[in-house]
């Protein structure tokens, strides 16, 4: 394998060039990375490879593997298992958007004075939370959590989190998680001076066509069409003032924290996996080439081996009659003395 083509190839790849990057970063980064595998992998080869993704890449690399032997099959499959990881991040992260975008949505329709923060990042300490978004209204703080799936899903007795289907996927204790958000939230307002607020947690569903079930009591879910409804139904024995409002809002604000934090995906080790499967390929492929371009020397070389052997027959029997006359001899020299040129040049086949 050529190591110098390896670290060619890593280097090529700019995406991820920082340590550590803020949430929001993190989708175009992938973006970028993606483009940059299909470009180095297709090179040129298809007029646009704006639509290309790394599974077109991966069957590529397949199917070049196969036509050079295998040569690299435990390299690609490394390659092909981060691949996944990788695919699986941004299929979330774009999910994950969506579903936020539409519950952002449905949020314009609660009737009551309200406050939106989005996409609120805390942290105390080792710990650090994101709150889809926190609704101030006069009736109580709400916390969303949005979830975008097309699963059905089942909450059991202790908050667990399970997807449904053939069999129960568990995905977390969202009862935990729900509890950490409220706890950092209570946490963040106390710091401003702002305490004995009530607040409420809901788990919304992007989509009603599924079903869900809710064992865990103390935790409120509904349907994103359900929840501006539910926002408004909230009341308190003394509601916030448009003052008491701003103040919460203000607190949040300022105990927000948009860190950087490092991907949790091992970017330079996909890289180099990339990097090695193509080496690979592409020393195999050029092996290849430089054997197909031999044979076919081979054969061209024989083809005139051939026709000059018919030439020197034709001259032989054609010029008999004149084989002892100088002027026939004479002929002859010139006209072998042309075919052979003309052979060398590669002009008679």
């Amino acid at each position: 394998m050529n190591t110098n083509r390896v670290n060619e190839l890593v280097a090529a790849i700019v995406s991820f060039g920082k340590e550590k990057y803020q949430k929001g970063e993190l989708l175009d980064e992938m973006f970028a990375l993606q483009q940059e595998i299909v470009g180095l992998t297709f090179n040129g080869d298809h007029a646009s490879t704006a639509d290309l993704k790394i599974w077109d890449v991966e069957r590529h690399l397949e199917q070049l593997n196969r036509d050079c032997g295998n040569v690299a099959d435990e390299e690609l499959q490394k390659f092909k298992d981060r691949s996944k990881v990788l695919c699986n991040l941004i299929k979330a992260e774009i999910s994950g958007n969506r579903g936020e975008a539409k519950a952002f949505r449905t949020l314009q329709f609660i009737h009551s004075k309200n406050t939106i923060l989005k996409n609120v990042e805390l942290s105390d300490g080792d710990l650090r939370t994101e709150l889809d978004a926190v609704v101030i209204t006069p009736g109580a703080i709400t916390i969303i959590e949005v979830k975008n799936t097309a699963k059905d899903i089942f909450i059991d007795e202790n908050g667990d989190y399970f997807r449904t289907g053939e069999y129960l996927k568990w995905d977390c204790n969202i009862a935990k998680k729900m509890t950490l958000k409220e706890e950092m939230l209570r946490k963040a307002l106390a710091m401003d001076g702002i305490a004995d607020v009530q607040i409420r947690s809901i788990v919304v569903f992007t989509d009603n066509r599924i079903e869900v079930q809710n064992k865990y009591t103390r935790l409120r879910t509904c349907f994103v069409s359900q929840l501006a409804y539910i926002i408004d139904g909230f009341k308190n024995e003394k509601p916030y003032s448009d003052e008491e409002m701003e103040k919460i809002e203000s607190a949040i604000r300022t105990a927000e924290s948009k860190e950087s934090y490092p991907f949790d995906f091992d970017v330079a080790q996909y890289k180099l996996d990339f990097a090695t499967v193509m080496a690979i390929l592409e020393e195999a492929s050029a092996k290849e080439e430089e054997a197909e371009y031999e044979k076919e020397d081979t054969v061209a070389v024989e083809t005139k081996h051939t026709a000059w052997d018919d030439f020197k027959e034709f001259i032989t029997s054609g010029y008999a009659g004149y084989a002892g006359s100088a002027a026939a001899a004479a002929v002859i020299t010139l006209i072998s003395t042309v075919a052979v040129s003309a052979i060398r040049k590669g002009g008679l086949r």
